[in-house]
């Protein structure tokens, strides 16, 4: 799949993530945030386009939306799990 520019730029919203979130990874647990305009470009490309999971960065092996649609969860290959908030 050749993704979009709002794919793009969600992959490289994850990009950032992944490599902020061991700076802030405590007990295997990570707190990031995002702008609302980032985390709604992220949401959107991971649960509103019906974009492959072989998409995302391979690090991340399961994600999913709170049930209350207000942050996103994360599960990377080092067992840590990132919240992603609106910030």
């Amino acid at each position: 799949m050749d993704p979009g520019l709002h794919v793009t730029q969600a992959i490289n919203h994850l990009n950032k993530i992944l490599a902020y979130y061991p700076y802030v990874e405590e007990d295997s647990e990570a707190l990031v945030a995002l702008t609302p305009e980032d985390w709604q470009v992220v949401a959107d490309a991971m649960f509103h386009m019906d974009t492959p999971k072989e998409v995302f960065p391979e690090t991340i092996t399961e994600y999913k939306m709170s049930d209350d649609q207000r942050t996103i969860l994360l599960s990377v290959e080092d067992g840590t799990r990132i919240t992603v908030e609106v910030g």
